[in-house]
C-alpha cells in the first residue's frame, strides 16, 4: 500500500503556473491573441503523444522525454511572451536575458520533475534542455547575423536550421569530452565517443529545431507575435512593422 496525496502532483504544475503568470501579469500580453501561443505547445505535444503510441515506447521513457518536451516548449512560449521586455535592446543583452529566462525555466522544470531532491534523471533532463536552449538561441542570433543585409522568412529558417544543428553538435561534443576528461578516459574511448556524440548532437539539434518550428511559424504569420520577433532581432533588413502588416493584408485580399 502507498498513500498518495493529491498535492504530490503540484510541483509538476509549476511550469504551467509560470506560463499563466506571464500572460496575466505582463501588460503587453493583455490581448486575446496572446492565447495563440498555446497552439504550438498543443501541436508539439500532440505529435509527441502520437509518436509514443506509434512506437509503443516504455512509459518511463515517455515520462522523461515528456518532461523535457513540456519544459522546453513552455520555456519557448514564455520567451515569446516576454519578448517585448527583452527586445529593442543591445543584441548581446537581449541574448543574455533570453538565456537567463529559459535557463530559469529549465530549473523550474527540474524541480517539477524531481522536486528538491537530487535526481540523476532530473539533472540529465536539465543539461539536455540547457544544450537545446543554448543551441536554439545561438541559432537565432547567428541566423539573424546572416540575414542582417537581406532578410526573408525562408532564408532565416534555413540558416536557423544550420546553426542550430552546429550549435547542438558542438555543445554535445564539449559536454561528452568534459565528462570523459573528469573520468580519465583513454584516447580510444575519446575517438569512439566522438562519433556517438556527433550523432547525438545532430539528432538533438534536429529535435530542437522541429520543436521550435511551430513557434517560428506563429511569429511569421501572426502580426501580434511578428512584432515581438522583429523587436528581438532588430535587423535593419527587416521591413517595418507597418509595412509588414500591410503586405500581409494585401496577400489575404
Amino acid at each position: 500500500m502507498f498513500n498518495w496525496k493529491w498535492y504530490y502532483n503540484l510541483p509538476s504544475l509549476l511550469l504551467w503556473v509560470v506560463l499563466l503568470g506571464a500572460i496575466i501579469f505582463i501588460k503587453e500580453n493583455h490581448n486575446r491573441r496572446v492565447l495563440l501561443i498555446l497552439i504550438p505547445i498543443l501541436i508539439v505535444h500532440l505529435i509527441w503523444y502520437g509518436l509514443l503510441k506509434l512506437l509503443n515506447a516504455p512509459s518511463s521513457a515517455g515520462v522523461q522525454m515528456g518532461t523535457l518536451i513540456t519544459s522546453y516548449t513552455i520555456g519557448l512560449a514564455v520567451l515569446w511572451l516576454l519578448a517585448y521586455k527583452i527586445g529593442n535592446r543591445n543584441r548581446i543583452v537581449t541574448f543574455l536575458l533570453a538565456l537567463g529566462i529559459v535557463t530559469g525555466l529549465a530549473l523550474i522544470g527540474y524541480i517539477s520533475y524531481s522536486g528538491l531532491e537530487f535526481s540523476l534523471q532530473g539533472i540529465s533532463i536539465f543539461l539536455i534542455q540547457f544544450i537545446m536552449t543554448c543551441a536554439i538561441l545561438l541559432g537565432i542570433v547567428l541566423a539573424g547575423w546572416r540575414c542582417r543585409n537581406r532578410y526573408s522568412g525562408l532564408r532565416f529558417m534555413i540558416f536557423l536550421a544550420f546553426w542550430t544543428l552546429i550549435a547542438c553538435l558542438v555543445g554535445v561534443i564539449v559536454f561528452y569530452f568534459i565528462l570523459l576528461t573528469i573520468q580519465g578516459a583513454s584516447s580510444i574511448q575519446f575517438s569512439t565517443i566522438l562519433l556517438a556524440a556527433s550523432i547525438s548532437g545532430l539528432i538533438l539539434g534536429l529535435f530542437s529545431y522541429l520543436i521550435n518550428f511551430p513557434f517560428m511559424i506563429l511569429g511569421f504569420v501572426n502580426p501580434f507575435f511578428r512584432k515581438r520577433f522583429y523587436a528581438c532581432l532588430n535587423l535593419k533588413s527587416m521591413p517595418s512593422i507597418a509595412e509588414s502588416d500591410s503586405n500581409t493584408l494585401e496577400e489575404k485580399m
